[in-house]
């Protein structure tokens, strides 16, 4: 069984840019690498430097909610107004129209039943009595004329990532903890053999902020980083440019580690 992955990244995610479409698609390109590495959770920790968690965790969520659910889920802001400059996730609970398995949000409830919508031409009747109305659900198409569903649970594959906020870098270290620093040690097989080892159930990748590293934001937050770490680690040694902006190093990284975690043991 696979580890579950955490990225935690700063609320200075944006601090180089004031453009909001670069900002926006910055944070786009964060959501995209968490989708493709099949990330469970997003955790923005707060940098007393710069707080953009608002707009970071706008984008995110927006983005990994399916399409059709988006009106309900968020309202018109100032924060999304260049979301279409965004790829989309096209992950697998973004269903399309013949698939059975589906996210939904409750938007009326009655006496043991609730109306969901799924994305279909008309809202689907559940009969429970345990919904609130907003709840967002998974649920299983079990007939479509007439449409009959029951709620279900999340499938095995891939189905999107949660995001939170936390106030500090220290309320994100959870589990085995992978600091990700140009001055950390070399990424290597023993590096991956060790982590193998280790295996937990959950896996944290922290990344520093655009204009500085993650030691700079540990000791800020009044820890060391060696002992707050399970591991220090460069996941790109010899870098040819002079910084590593934290989207990118978010795919370098998990791009090593998707290939250490899922090669036969």
């Amino acid at each position: 069984m696979h580890p579950k992955i955490q990225l935690a990244v700063p609320s200075s995610l944006t601090i180089e840019t004031a453009d909001h479409k670069i900002k926006t698609y910055k944070v786009g390109q964060v959501a995209r690498a968490a989708a493709i590495f099949g990330v469970q959770r997003v955790t923005i920790y707060r940098d007393a430097a710069y707080d953009d968690s608002r707009f970071i965790a706008s984008i995110l969520q927006y983005m990994e909610a399916p399409q059709y659910l988006r009106k309900l889920l968020f309202p018109r802001s100032n924060e999304l107004r260049s979301v279409g400059v965004v790829p989309p996730l096209k992950t697998p609970h973004h269903a399309r129209p013949h698939d059975d398995i589906r996210e939904g949000i409750v938007i009326d409830v009655g006496t043991d039943c609730a109306w969901v919508e799924i994305g279909l031409d008309c809202p689907a009747l559940l009969r429970t009595a345990t919904l609130r109305k907003g709840e967002r659900v998974t649920v299983k198409i079990f007939s479509r004329d007439p449409l009959e569903v029951g709620l279900t649970q999340k499938p095995p594959r891939y189905w999107g990532y949660s995001v939170r906020v936390v106030d500090s870098i220290a309320d994100a270290l959870e589990g085995l903890v992978i600091a990700t620093s140009r001055h950390g040690q070399p990424i290597s097989p023993a590096i991956h053999n060790e982590i193998r080892r280790r295996s937990a159930e959950l896996m944290t990748f922290v990344f520093g902020a655009p204009n500085r590293g993650v030691e700079a934001l540990f000791q800020e937050a009044g820890l060391s980083l060696e002992d707050a770490s399970d591991f220090v680690l460069n996941t790109i040694p010899q870098q040819g440019t002079e910084t590593v902006r934290t989207e990118e190093a978010i795919v370098a990284t998990l791009s090593v580690f998707n290939i250490a975690l899922h090669e036969s043991t």
